[in-house]
């Protein structure tokens, strides 16, 4: 029986010469720029070659003041008076840990918790703020020294932050689909949402992708931006009201990174650099390719970050560059590029006729890949495995004659993608008296979850979890993916890599694997560590259709700006029954589910910041909504 299709793949040291003594005195006979990448920070004067002065990690925002500079990187914040040395500036930020597996052995490592923006007070600039994906955090000693400010929302997905003093000291946070949100710490007062003005769609607010507090004459203003709805906003705090200063086009865009000089806004989109004249209403597109050429040619990095100083000022400051830096796939995502197809069960791999009439539908229709269970939802493998170590552990169900269906899919040219499903196991929830089981942490018992039927009473689910946190079960989980490429699958497809979130009983789960320091973030970020460096093929992983959509891991903690650090394809479902009956619900009807599916991926691939392909499930089952 078919069940689903998919559609819309989106794809897409050198010896050092003369730097400025202190940053408030650069060369003057010599513009020069600030060029954060992925693989440290440059300085460049444009002519002679880039110097690298930190290396080490991403750069993803720099930040200028008076003869020092600050450096938001993928591990943390960095602070440097020269250029020369530089010191960390994380006291107080959150710390993950992160668990390694090889060669027998565990070893554990820790990080900083990503952090998504940096930002200062202009009028204060021992006033910094940042933030985690979950929490606001806030230095009044320049970094030294951190304080955490829980998000209030209750979801995950903190995008952009501000901090003002004027004269009250006032922290911001804009998240991915609640609103704006304003606090005063002098008065230390509550979180207060000043949303009102900014788009709204469905009930929902449109992403807030970035914050700025600028001086104007003798005040302060604030400026905000949408993604995916590209609007800038000015905010009137007289009468608490976002007022609309550009719709940048009708349709989808981005906007990110916004920068002000004089009577200009700047700003980061995936249509390039550009001005907006706020006098005469121009819109400019600036020219960095230079730049970005020379980088991605000569260094084959990609630039993500961009201070350039013109006789002592900084002339342009930008953040978010990959929207346009970044354009090559990797040897994983182009294999795996422009592949779609169809999900079959098992079951019709062991029926040559039902399988040669599905190979000719896919012939007529032009579709090239085939998806299929080889571990199901109970846990089953689908297959019968060669290696001692799989049959050991698992158990078999109507196998499938591997060698006999892979040569017929082989010969017209099918890519087969072997879907596994990874915590949802039941055959590992019962192996050797539970041993992999979550538990219940009263009675130590194998927890299930309690559903509530109609009449009130309570009954146990389908779902049998085994435990995230234990490197046995990556271990085997990644073994089968390996046997399964050694003959003849192309991709690995994980599915339900996340945690239970179904049952009255939730707050009744414990963990027995779970290391000190790890959280649910860190254990499904060092199974995929674990996975990406053992499996040498694309890697594809099942995420909702919501957590697509929206910049967050809400519920699940499928959080596209952590996976796509470890997977080359991703496969939201965007099934329209998911989404509340009025979501995109306008004229034309007809293009609702059109609408649900292409600017679903256009968002997934952009929240993973096109480090992803995205491939998404169709629904082919009976919808509740239209």
């Amino acid at each position: 029986m078919l069940f689903l299709i998919f559609i819309l793949a989106f794809s897409s040291s050198q010896s050092q010469t003369v730097l400025p003594e202190t940053l408030d005195a650069p060369s003057q006979s010599k513009d020069f720029s600030l060029i954060g990448t992925s693989k440290g920070l440059y300085y460049w004067d444009l002519n002679s070659s880039p110097v690298l002065l930190w290396k080490g990690a991403s750069v993803r925002k720099i930040i200028k003041i008076s003869g020092a500079v600050y450096l938001l990187t993928s591990k943390g914040i960095y602070f440097s008076r020269d250029l020369k040395t530089f010191e960390e500036r994380n006291n107080g930020l959150s710390i993950k840990t992160i668990k390694h597996f090889e060669n027998g052995k565990v070893s554990f490592t820790k990080q900083i918790q990503d952090l998504k923006d940096l930002e200062i007070d202009i009028n204060n600039p021992d006033n910094l703020i940042t933030c985690s994906k979950d929490n606001v955090y806030l230095s009044r000693d320049g970094g030294r020294n951190w304080s955490t400010y829980p998000n209030q929302t209750g979801t995950s997905g903190i995008k952009a932050v501000a901090v003002f003093s004027n004269p009250d000291l006032n922290i911001i946070m804009a998240h991915p689909f609640k609103g704006v949100y304003q606090r005063n710490i002098t008065k230390n007062t509550r979180w207060k949402n000043i949303s009102a003005g900014l788009y709204t769609y469905s009930g929902v607010t449109e992403e807030v992708s970035d914050i700025l507090i600028r001086k104007k004459s003798s005040n302060l203003e604030i400026i905000a931006s949408h993604n995916f709805s590209p609007f800038i906003y000015r905010y009137n705090d007289k009468i608490h009201l976002w007022q609309k200063v550009l719709k940048l086009k009708e349709d989808f865009a981005m906007v990110e990174s916004l920068f002000s000089q004089k009577d200009s806004l700047y700003f980061v989109s995936d249509l390039g650099v550009l001005e907006f004249q706020e006098n005469t209403k121009k819109l400019n597109k600036l020219d960095f390719s230079k730049i970005f050429n020379h980088f991605s040619h000569e260094n084959e990095l990609i630039v993500e970050s961009l201070a350039l100083f013109q006789s002592k000022e900084e002339r342009y400051n930008f953040s978010q560059l990959w929207l346009l830096t970044k354009q090559n796939k990797s040897e994983y995502e182009e294999r795996a590029d422009k592949k779609k197809g169809l999900y079959l069960q098992a079951g019709i791999f062991r029926n040559q006729a039902r399988l040669s009439q599905m190979r000719d539908f896919m012939e007529e229709l032009k579709l090239n890949m085939v998806t299929v269970d080889m571990k199901d939802d109970y846990g089953h493998l689908r297959f019968t495995p060669r290696s001692k170590f799989l049959k050991n552990m698992s158990q078999v169900q109507a196998p499938v004659n591997l060698e006999k269906t892979v040569a017929f899919l082989k010969e017209k040219d099918i890519w087969l993608v072997a879907r596994i499903v990874v915590f949802k196991d039941k055959v590992m929830y019962d192996y050797q008296n539970h041993k992999f089981a979550i538990r219940d942490k009263n009675s130590r018992a194998p927890w299930r979850g309690l559903v509530k039927r109609s009449n009130g009473e309570l009954k146990l689910n389908q779902e049998y979890w085994v435990d995230p946190y234990s490197h046995e079960i990556w271990e085997y989980n990644v073994a089968i993916a390996q046997e399964l490429l050694e003959r003849g699958f192309d991709e690995i497809q994980f599915d339900y890599i996340r945690f239970p979130t179904d049952g009255v009983n939730l707050g009744q789960v414990h963990y027995p694997y779970q290391d000190p320091g790890m959280d649910r973030e860190s254990a499904l970020i060092s199974f995929l560590n674990y996975a990406r460096e053992n499996i040498k093929a694309p890697l594809s992983i099942d995420i909702y259709g919501s957590n697509g959509w929206h910049r967050t891991g809400a519920r699940t903690g499928q959080d596209v700006e952590m996976l796509q650090n470890y997977v080359d394809i991703i496969c939201p479902m965007y099934y329209p029954s998911h989404f509340s009956q009025n979501f995109l619900s306008y004229p034309p009807q007809d293009q609702r589910t059109y609408r649900i599916y292409y600017y679903g991926s256009l968002r997934n691939y952009y929240i993973a910041r096109k480090n992803s392909i995205i491939r998404s499930w169709i629904q082919a089952f009976k919808m509740n909504v239209s």
